[in-house]
């Protein structure tokens, strides 16, 4: 059973979104209240602890604002966020540029998430959402994998019976060719029920039962009809999505840029022409980490 969220720590998260809004501002217990949709009682017994942890200060005439510990947080999230700040301004020129739909995604603890969006796309295009997760499983994520073979073996693994040896194999001469290209891209449509899953996982907080079904259904989207192994070069195509890897400065993938297929087939040299602004973009971005490329 999926664990409720406390009730508490939700109201302490309102008060200090509240005087996060309002910084330089000072507010009663009244109109806190007030202004986050709470009895008093629940803020008298809310700021309280907020205090003793340093995130409220009151004042000598009973007022509230946020406290010094807030400052070293925000340092730290200022931090952490910085290469995403580095990488978003290529991404929106890409998307810009190509009229398309681009997400940088990140992978962490398994998982990938889509971390920002930049829309320029026509009106039926393909979107993610910001919060969209995918389990770190074959099809999904090739590029976060492909330049590290033991991130491969692993990857692999987290299939398990779900792709024979012949998929296996399909999957690793996709990755060399992702490798040798500099992106990945897909052609082949994902089912629509699992598309609906990742926009649904993005907007609240997820069941059990939801996320089984989610990793049920990447398990049966097998790698060779997800991710392509050669581009036609005599027929118009319908394109899913194509990723390209950020580096940092180890060498290790820490974003990927995406851009979301439109809705309509595209021809050779028009897909062409989106992999070669994709690739530009990821080394861009690259640059900007001071990271290194392969």
């Amino acid at each position: 059973m999926p664990i409720a969220p406390s009730p508490a720590v939700l109201r302490a998260c309102d008060v200090l979104g509240h005087l996060a809004a309002y910084p330089t501002e000072s507010f009663s217990v009244s109109e806190l209240a007030r202004s986050v949709g709470a009895p008093r009682a629940t803020c008298d017994a809310v700021l309280p602890a907020l205090m003793q942890r340093g995130l409220v200060y009151r004042s000598a005439d009973r007022r509230y604002s946020l406290g010094p510990t807030c400052r070293s947080l925000g340092d730290a999230a200022e931090s952490a966020a910085a290469p995403l700040v580095a990488v978003e301004p290529v991404a929106k020129a890409l998307a810009r540029t190509t009229s398309s739909c681009v997400a940088i995604s990140s992978c962490t603890h398994g998982s990938t998430r889509v971390d920002r969006v930049f829309d320029h796309a026509g009106a039926f295009a393909i979107r993610p959402r910001v919060g969209e997760s995918a389990p770190l499983i074959p099809p999904f994520g090739a590029v976060f994998v492909a330049w590290d073979d033991t991130a491969i073996g692993t990857w692999l693994d987290r299939a398990g019976a779900s792709i024979d040896e012949a998929e296996r194999d399909y999957a690793r001469a996709a990755l060399a060719a992702l490798r040798e290209r500099g992106f990945a891209i897909s052609t082949i449509a994902v089912r629509p029920e699992l598309v609906r899953l990742l926009e649904d996982l993005a907007d609240r907080v997820p069941d059990h039962t939801t996320i089984d079904r989610r990793d049920s259904l990447i398990r049966e989207l097998a790698p060779s009809r997800y991710l392509t192994l050669e581009l036609a070069s005599d027929r118009p195509q319908r394109v899913i999505q194509m990723s390209a890897p950020v580096f940092d400065a180890t060498g290790a993938v820490v974003f990927s840029l995406m851009i979301l297929g439109q809705s309509y087939e595209l021809e050779p040299d028009e897909i062409g022409e989106l992999t070669r602004h994709l690739v530009d973009a990821a080394r861009d971005a690259t640059a900007r980490l001071d990271g290194r490329w392969p």
